[in-house]
Parts: structure tokens; sequence; C-alpha cells
């Protein structure tokens, strides 16, 4: 199997920790040409007050349905999977990703480590690490939905909108929400929409956030969303009155 040159991306800088185990990076995003391989490692720490062994499960993830029933222990490889920690030592744990010829659009799998505390315990802590195979992509998305109603706590707006993925590769998007007059001529507000939690391919999910308050009026409100290159646009024609939203338009 040949190497190449692959690029790795931690969306995540910080760790996570739960249970007096902490993994960095959170997540991985690994991008590669097929037939290629990555060398990497994850921090692995105890913050438990006796040794413990930590153990690691691999786990299928949310991966593309071209690839058939790929199994991660096939393309994620440890040196081990049992490791002896004492308190507040962090430790390397080497991994190998392998880009078989056969993937298409993005693979997943789940890491899950634990440390048993007493015979009845054994908490873990889920890590994702995620391939994109370079060449094989799909990018395709869209804004399937939006909704817009009025908060009950406070006089800010609640909008809900559900994207749609069918492409072959999970998406994180970001963007922006431009609120417009009603004759969409001048420019009311705008919400930036931060990066999120992935969408994964040929799967939909809901988004949900706030508007801030306006005046009782018309108004149209232009959704863009972006991720990997790409971008998708849906506006809805809403109006403001004392007590409510009425959409006019999606």
């Amino acid at each position: 199997m040949k190497k190449c040159f692959l690029t790795l991306s931690l969306i995540f800088v910080c760790s996570l920790a739960f249970a007096g185990l902490s993994v960095k990076p959170s997540v991985v995003n690994v991008s590669g040409v097929p037939g290629s391989t990555y060398k990497g490692s994850y921090a692995l720490t105890s913050t438990y007050e006796n040794p413990v062994t930590a153990e690691l499960k691999l786990s299928n993830g949310n991966s593309f349905s071209g690839n058939g029933e790929l199994n991660v222990e096939d393309w994620l490889k440890f040196e081990k999977k049992e490791f002896d920690l004492k308190p507040g030592e962090t430790i390397d744990v080497p991994y190998e990703v392998l880009i078989s010829t056969s993937m298409k659009g993005s693979v997943c799998g789940r890491l899950d480590f634990s440390a048993q505390q007493s015979s009845m315990i054994n908490l873990s802590i889920s890590v994702p690490l995620y391939i994109i195979v370079e060449g094989t992509e799909d990018i395709n998305f869209e804004i399937d939905s939006l909704d817009i109603t009025k908060s009950s706590r406070d006089e800010n707006l609640l909008y809900k909108m559900t994207v749609k993925n069918t492409g072959n590769v999970h998406i994180r998007h970001s963007g922006k929400i431009q609120i417009f007059d009603k004759k969409k001529k001048k420019e009311i507000n705008v919400v930036n929409i931060d990066e999120t939690v992935p969408t994964y391919c040929e799967k939909s999910r809901d988004f949900n956030g706030n508007i801030p308050a306006l005046k009782k009026g018309k108004y149209v409100a232009v959704f863009t969303i972006k991720a990997l290159g790409k971008e998708a646009t849906k506006e809805v024609k809403f109006k403001v009155t004392k007590k409510d939203i009425k959409i006019l338009k999606k």
C-alpha cells in the first residue's frame, strides 16, 4: 500500500473528559486518496486517584452506504487496546488509518475508552474519527425546511432549519441569516450561524437558534449555509404581530 500526503483536521482543540479519563483530540478528520495510509495518535489521560487499566473498543460510525458492510477494524488499527495508567498520567495511543481503494465518500468510526472502577461501574468516553476519501466526494446538501416562531420567554424569534444531506460526505455547515424589509431592499439584521455538529451523509438534521426581536411588520429572512466549498440558500417571508409570527411564504 502506497503512502501519500494526508491532511489532518482537528475540529475541536479541547479534550473531552468524563469519569476520570480524557482523550485529546476529541474529533479527528483525516483526508486522503484511495490506497493511502495515515499515522496519528491520541493523548489519553487518567485523573483517577488510583491506577487504572483503560480499554479501547471500536465501533462503526455513520459512513456512506456505498461502502457496504465496512468494518472499522479493517481500516483503523491500534498496536494495543489496553493501557495501564497511573494517577494523572498521560500516554500516547498510536493508530494507523488505512484508506482502501474501494472506499468512497466519508467513513466514520467511533472509539470508546473505558476504565473499570468497581464490579458494578464501567464508565466510558467516546470520540469519532472520520475519513474523507479524496476524489470520490459528492457534496450535495440543501435547506429542506424553515420555520420561524416567537419565543415564549422573551421578545426574540426562534428559527428551526432542517438541513438535508444527499451527498456521500458528512458536512459541518456555517453561514448566516439575513433579515430584510418586506421588499428585500434594506437589510435589517444579520445573524451568524457558527460551525455545527455534523449532518451525516444521506441524512437530515434539525438546527435551532435565535433571531433578535423585530418590530411589528413584514420581513424576508434569507438563510445561507456553507460547507466544503459549496452553499445552499433558502428564504422565508413572515409577518411579526404583537403576539405571534405568521409565515407568509416559504
